[in-house]
């Protein structure tokens, strides 16, 4: 996968380069705490629509700020409502952070924190094939192999439990269709970074999405913040801080150097660190069947990230 990006010439620099990656590994262990938090919460008796629209609410203010000063005058562009740019990224914060967000919350109550994590794991593969098939990149054996790897270790991860347990089966779709959605944030993001400023761009996408999900939230009637106690509310807090705000910013522009491939390699990172803190916070345990299944989705997305342009396959228009 080809990871040009005009901000940086084909030799960046070593520095820059190790900025970029230290900032997607941060995002990738802040995004792997997510998990972990939301389950605390869910067991303080706070339901998910009110855990995802209070965890929003909580760093609407950074956002709102952050439109504000990224949207001063720089290298590149802050699109205003008459640009093109600005309605593609209003549509990137409805699904990538919107829809994803929505499935993602509801598929928790349903599965553990790390299962969760492992599905939403697999986003690399569909960032992959969008790009193919979007003609932005060839798509090589190596990697249709590599995603059937990752797609059998969901499987053996799954087992019986996904025909025994329909409630289980549905958590998983759920947060499957939210990986999906999360592949086409990503592919929209790097399109769009290559000239629109990313912590502008990542400001306007969560304030849409924030607007929309507390907006959905009032409509149907599920959010209900006086359900949050002081605990619960602390929990909330410290994901919107520090598995939102942040990752979110350092994500963007860690893409915007090192490109939303290299970025799906080094977020090889998060699951490890989601099945430990789920280990130590909330009991789950992994069998040694889940543990081989959970290698081979890692190491197939792993293998995903990191394939060249050597394959046969090619995408095209």
């Amino acid at each position: 996968m080809s990871d040009s990006h005009p901000s940086r010439s084909p030799a960046a620099p070593s520095s820059r380069l190790r900025l970029g990656v230290l900032l997607v590994l941060l995002s990738a262990t802040g995004f792997a705490a997510k998990g972990i938090l939301a389950k605390l919460a869910y067991k303080e008796g706070v339901g998910a629509s009110t855990v995802l629209d209070l965890r929003m609410l909580s760093v609407l203010p950074v956002y709102l700020v952050g439109m504000v000063w990224f949207g001063r005058k720089g290298a590149l562009a802050r699109p205003g409502p008459r640009d093109p740019d600005f309605w593609k990224v209003v549509l990137l914060g409805l699904l990538g952070f919107d829809v994803s967000a929505l499935l993602d919350f509801e598929g928790l109550l349903r599965i553990g924190a790390g299962l969760e994590r492992l599905v939403l794991f697999l986003y690399p593969t569909f960032v992959v094939f969008l790009s193919a098939l979007l003609g932005r990149r060839g798509i090589h054996l190596r990697e249709i192999l590599a995603s059937l790897l990752a797609y059998g270790g969901l499987a053996i991860v799954a087992g019986g439990k996904v025909t025994a347990d329909p409630d289980l089966r549905t958590g998983m779709f759920l947060v499957l269709g939210s990986a999906i959605f999360y592949a086409v944030y990503l592919v929209g993001v790097e399109h769009l970074v290559r000239r629109v400023d990313p912590l502008y761009l990542t400001s306007l996408v969560m304030v849409v999405a924030t607007a929309a999900l507390l907006l959905q939230s009032l409509l149907a009637g599920h959010f209900h913040p006086a359900a949050a106690d002081r605990k619960a509310l602390l929990l909330i807090g410290a994901m919107g801080v520090f598995s939102t705000a942040l990752p979110t910013f350092f994500m963007t522009v860690g893409i915007s150097i090192i490109g939303s491939s290299r970025a799906a390699l080094l977020s090889f990172f998060g699951p490890v660190v989601t099945l430990a803190m789920a280990g130590v916070f909330l009991g789950e345990r992994v069998t040694l069947v889940e543990g081989v299944g959970a290698l081979l989705i890692m190491g197939g997305v792993g293998w995903v990230a990191a394939e060249g342009k050597k394959g046969a396959f090619r995408g095209g228009r």
